[in-house]
């Protein structure tokens, strides 16, 4: 078990006014590490917490306590008395993302693949990985208990909110905060308004318990108290490779690597920031060489996680679409330190109806004027009045020239570090221009800030009772009862306690709104059972074509809806043997099939008959279509061709809540089969499956509508395309195509590949009524690589952080 941060009191030494400089201290009877900033009287709470540590049993009462009034505010909160667990909570958006993963991980036992999207192939997330393996074990145990994917989903989310209570009032308790202050700072964080406002959108960002535990480990490092490293009875460091901290340190590195990529790097950015702390308190290069080897060790732990995904790109090739970011995003997704400090939107008023005395949510509603409407996921991380007040006195703290001992020191200087690192036009946004655009929602650091903020609140009131005598000093439980009733109250909006406030005329409550989801969901169930039955282990193709993932809303210009980017999912989630093509990795071959074919039927005169003949051949047995976000004129065209050449006698299905169009293929089938005969029909089918395709993969990017990328790929000064032979023979084409600088300069082009190799010299200009490259190549079966490098002649300044620097116009291939 841990032992107790407590600080260790020492004779004051000569210090500077910003860190204190370290004064070696052997305490009794184990030695304890020690820095300038455990040494001064003034930080040693008066006995709130034994010297050995908490015992064993207290912990257990106030675990008890605490997920006792976590759970009850979670029941009356949400009135989970009411809730039906076997319709989801969220039901839009992000959350059609990850009630696959969990419906996957449950039928499957991994998410990784998944057999029954992105037919005519199968879905493959290892160019999109998802690293949260310890949320999705912990689903799948969940499993056992409720085989119903749905129920799953529920319960864990609502189960974040204990574990994260359980976990912060461990960590508090053992740096030295009393019972009651411990308890309400682990409530308190655990309905942060990050947490529900993210919901289940945002899944598994909304289950940071592991957080609490990382920021132990760095807090140590700051303290001088070091993983891999021990104190010896003369006050040095000696390595300790297999102490319990160094233990510790590497179970918690290890979760804190499989609870997702974006918390993974907001710890090892942090735990360099501590072991720099350190380092200036404690005097020896052994804090940051500490910091560094548990930052190897989530860095490990993060290789791991993704090592399925390393594999699969290394036999595959790099596909950089799914993931592609920008170093601008850090500015469009930063941190605003005004959105962390204002009211929670929607804030619960102070005061009943038109006896309000004060709105808080007005407060918000001003800074969310029209003209900031590009506020978006900042608006989720309010810290709450609380929070708020812990984290404007650290910040405060920084301009006061006066020595900040424990715990006010480190956490002063970690929340000024991750503020500056995380805001808009901070060193995050530096981080990605120069090294790295993967991590582009830095705002997502306020969930570490919202720990750091309210342990300085609740140390500070806790200090208060401390120096207090008598009656007032009893009134520490009362009193952090009043706080984290407070507390809970401001964090949460008008999506809790709905039974408490009267509404107004066109208020809806939260049990409102998750009923009307419930009934969306049902009514979706009542649709696909209807195609279930009638093709119990058929294929179904979706259209207009959605990427997947991380797609825009489907719209046309004109249309009167959208359909949304994850919506095609729902064929899945509520059937049990359908195969459904939505779901196929952007870039990859399948992909590239679905463009093509959807390509077909994208104009304003549909060809719809070669539409569904194609995608007939390829085993589809049903086409669902989606009517929204089609132009009203197109999409009656495109009814009309597909019933005349289906026929009017095809069973078809109507999903009026959602305008979803269900049409059955296999009468049109066996007419084609009719029609061509079986042995030609057979190998015509073949053909389709077996299409030569070509896969522009890392570094190349194509901003065409669906169906037309072949008329330009851009690319930076690096680029890798395969050439993909799925038949038996070789095939030889003519490629056909124009080369193109982005900028008004020369530039030397090399091509390298079994099958293609060329030394070019390319420059700008407009595209020449013929092809300007022409070159005949043999491509044997199978999967062959051409790597591509553009060096201009000139130094030539990007145009923007894409760093284009060529482009491939109409591509061809020509037999």
């Amino acid at each position: 078990m841990f032992h107790t941060d407590s600080p260790v009191v020492a004779a004051p030494t000569p210090v500077s006014p910003a860190v204190a400089a370290p004064t070696p201290v052997v305490a009794a009877p184990t030695p304890q590490p020690v820095s300038a900033l455990s040494s001064l009287p003034a930080a040693a709470p008066a006995a709130s917490v034994p010297a050995a540590g908490p015992k064993w049993y207290t912990d257990l009462l106030l675990q008890a306590v605490t997920l006792l009034v976590t759970v009850g505010t979670l029941v009356a909160g949400l009135r989970l008395d009411k809730a039906d667990f076997h319709a989801p909570f969220a039901y839009e958006y992000d959350a059609l993302l990850i009630l696959p993963f969990v419906k996957t991980t449950i039928d499957r036992g991994s998410h990784w693949r998944n057999e029954r999207l992105g037919a005519p192939g199968i879905q493959e997330l290892h160019d999109f990985p998802v690293v949260d393996h310890l949320h999705l074990a912990i689903i799948w145990l969940l499993s056992w208990i409720f085989p119903d994917p749905v129920v799953v989903f529920n319960v864990f989310h609502l189960l974040t909110y204990p574990l994260t209570a359980a976990a912060a009032l461990f960590v508090f308790r053992r740096f030295g905060l009393s019972a009651p202050a411990a308890v309400a700072g682990a409530v308190l964080y655990a309905f942060q308004p990050y947490h529900y406002l993210r919901g289940q959108m945002h899944y598994f960002l909304a289950a940071y318990y592991v957080i609490p535990f990382t920021l132990m480990i760095v807090l140590w490092i700051c303290r001088g108290r070091l993983p891999f490293f021990r104190l010896d009875d003369a006050g040095r460091y000696r390595r300790a490779l297999w102490s319990g901290d160094a233990a510790w340190a590497v179970v918690i590195g290890i979760a804190t690597a499989s609870a997702g990529a974006y918390y993974a790097f907001f710890a090892c950015v942090v735990l360099v920031a501590a072991g720099i702390y350190g380092w200036a308190a404690v005097r020896t290069w052994r804090v940051m060489a500490s910091a560094w080897a548990v930052i190897g060790v989530i860095v490990a732990g993060g290789i791991a996680n993704h090592g399925p995904s390393f594999v699969y790109q290394y036999e595959y090739g790099q596909n950089s679409r799914p993931h592609v970011r920008f170093a601008e995003d850090a500015e469009r997704y930063g941190l605003r330190i005004a959105q962390l400090v204002l009211p929670v939107a929607q804030h619960n008023p102070v005061g009943i109806n038109e006896f309000v005395a004060f709105d808080p949510a007005a407060v918000r509603a001003m800074y969310q004027a029209p003209q900031l409407k590009e506020l978006n996921e900042a608006d989720w991380d309010p810290l709450g009045l609380i929070g708020a007040v812990g984290y404007m006195i650290l910040l405060l703290a920084v301009l006061i020239p006066a020595r900040r001992a424990w715990p006010l020191g480190p956490l002063t200087a970690l929340t000024v570090f991750l503020t500056l690192f995380g805001t808009t036009g901070g060193f995050g946004a530096v981080f990605n221009l120069l090294i790295s655009s993967q991590v582009r929602c830095y705002n997502r650091v306020s969930i570490y800030i919202a720990f750091l903020a309210l342990f300085a609140s609740c140390w500070l009131v806790d200090r208060f009772f401390d120096g207090q005598t008598g009656i007032l000093r009893r009134l520490r439980w009362p009193a952090f009862a009043a706080l984290t009733l407070l507390g809970i109250w401001d964090q949460t909006n008008d999506q809790w306690f709905p039974d408490i406030r009267i509404l107004k005329p066109g208020d809806f409550s939260v049990v409102t709104l998750r009923d009307q989801t419930a009934k969306k969901y049902w009514a979706d169930q009542a649709f696909f059972e209807q195609i279930e039955q009638l093709q119990p282990d058929g294929m179904v193709f979706t259209y207009p074509f959605v990427e997947y993932p991380e797609s825009a809303p489907y719209y046309e210009t004109g249309a009167t809806d959208k359909t949304e980017s994850y919506e095609q999912a729902l064929g899945y989630l509520h059937t049990r043997h359908l195969r459904w093509s939505f779901g196929a990795m952007k870039g990859r071959e399948v992909d590239n099939w679905q463009r093509e074919v959807c390509g077909l039927v994208g104009g304003q005169t549909p060809h719809a008959e070669r539409f569904l003949e194609r995608i007939t051949l390829a085993g589809f047995e049903g086409l669902l279509v989606d009517s929204r976000g089609i132009h009203p004129h197109r999409f009656a065209v495109l009814k009309q061709r597909i019933e005349q050449t289906l026929g009017h006698g095809a069973t078809r299905f109507f999903h009026p809540g959602r305008k979803l169009y269900f049409f059955d293929l296999r009468g049109y089938r066996d007419t084609l089969r009719q029609n061509y005969g079986t042995a030609r029909f057979d190998a015509m089918a073949k053909a389709e499956l077996e299409a030569f395709t070509v896969l522009w993969l890392k570094g190349f990017a194509s901003y065409e509508p669906i169906g037309h990328e072949a008329k330009s790929h851009w690319c930076g000064r690096t680029g890798q395309l395969i050439f993909l032979n799925r038949s038996d023979e070789p095939i030889e084409f003519e490629l056909r195509m124009t080369f193109r600088t982005t900028y008004k300069g020369k530039a030397a082009l090399r091509i390298r590949g079994g099958v293609w190799s060329d030394d070019l010299e390319i420059g700008p200009g407009k595209k020449p009524p013929r092809p300007e490259y022409a070159k005949r190549i043999v491509v044997p079966p199978g999967r062959h690589a051409v790597s591509f490098l553009c060096t201009p002649a000139v130094s030539v300044m990007p145009n923007d952080s894409r760093d284009e620097v060529f482009t491939v116009l109409d591509f061809q291939m020509v037999k």
